[in-house]
């Protein structure tokens, strides 16, 4: 019994997403034939017409439009990854930030170092063992 109403519930979920499918496509987008012929292919070719539909009717999906990429068109293919969206998340970004912050708390370091006549830093203060500033090894 199972095996009759398996087949019978496919054909009718095929026959049901092609229609919404079809209902729902513009009709400037529907490829070969016209929109309202294609509900005609779909409904009176039994198993055939709602594969018809989804091989050669189906409009192509397209891309997302972003305003400004500068595409002239549509070339069918999906642009690549583009980056990192926010500067947070760009690890060239974070590195540059961290090289700038390494450098400000040296330079100032050596300042503070020339204005004590060249005396080391008190304990607890600059770059010792465990500390975040030793770790930066010129990476």
């Amino acid at each position: 019994m199972v095996s009759r109403i398996l087949p019978l519930l496919a054909l009718i979920a095929l026959y049901v997403y092609v229609l919404v499918d079809l209902s729902r496509a513009r009709s400037s987008d529907v490829r070969l034939l016209p929109k309202w012929l294609w509900v005609i292919v779909v409904v009176l070719l039994f198993l055939v017409g709602p594969l018809l539909w989804l091989v050669l009717g189906r409009p192509r999906a397209e891309p997302p439009q972003s305003g400004g990429d500068g595409g002239g068109g549509s070339s069918g293919r999906r642009p690549g990854p583009r980056g990192p969206v926010a500067p947070d998340d760009d690890p060239e970004f974070l590195k540059r930030l961290d090289e700038q912050s390494w450098s400000t708390k040296m330079e100032r370091l050596r300042r503070e170092r020339e204005a004590g006549g060249g005396q080391p830093p008190p304990a607890g203060e600059g770059p010792g063992p465990g500390s975040d500033e030793a770790d930066h090894s010129g990476a």
